[in-house]
């Protein structure tokens, strides 16, 4: 009888001990999913913060700092593949007085017009970036200078056919540009500022056109 209560405390204790080996198990391994869960989330937090960094808040395209990582990406791919890569400067035409007799709020929403229609017009390949204020950049890889040109006038026929509306009124928005075509080893600023300096002639030369850099 001795051995028979024995044997059955036995079996009860190991039972016991397995039950809470089970529940530690299934208790380690909640906190292992919790663990990874939390894992996921912090990178997915990483990878919005590291995308709020590279873009515009107001407009959503790639900012100066976006910019240039993706200026070096597309430099170095057009290195490896022997492929010309053309940058094209533009600014909203008078901007200053669209401000000034609408409010900026009206300034900032034709920003966001203007950057959606170049997205919805330019090739998914096309990098679009905010240069700063009322300017943005446009990098088209894959590009000769002339085909550079073209798909930048072809941008300012289809943004005259889609009107800017504030309070059921049609605000036309046009820009001016300068296109140039990157130099094997230059820098990229140097690229910059022949675009820039195109875009400033496109201004001295009555607004609403495309000129290509010397």
């Amino acid at each position: 009888m001795t051995s028979s209560r024995t044997s059955y405390a036995r079996r009860a204790s190991f039972k016991l001990n397995a039950q809470r080996s089970r529940d530690d198990l299934n208790a380690l391994k909640a906190r292992v999913d919790e663990a990874e869960q939390e894992v996921a989330r912090l990178q997915n937090e990483l990878a919005e913060t590291s995308e709020m960094v590279r873009h515009d808040q107001l407009t959503g395209a790639l900012n100066r700092k976006g910019l240039e990582e993706a200026m070096d990406r597309e430099l170095a791919r057009a290195q490896r593949r022997q492929t010309p890569v053309c940058l094209a400067l533009l600014d909203v035409d008078n901007f200053k007085r669209l401000n000034d007799t609408y409010g900026h709020q009206t300034g900032d929403d034709a920003l966001v017009h203007l950057a959606r229609v170049i997205r919805e017009t330019v090739r998914p390949n096309d990098t679009l970036a905010r240069y700063g204020g009322e300017e943005f950049l446009i990098i088209l890889p894959d590009t000769p200078l002339e085909d550079a040109v073209a798909a930048l006038t072809r941008l300012q026929r289809e943004l005259t056919k889609r009107f800017f509306m504030h309070k059921n009124e049609k605000l036309l928005i046009t820009f001016s540009a300068g296109v140039t075509a990157y130099r094997e080893g230059e820098l990229r600023n140097d690229a910059f500022a022949r675009a820039d300096a195109a875009m400033y002639q496109a201004k001295k030369s009555g607004k609403n056109r495309v000129v290509q850099a010397d």
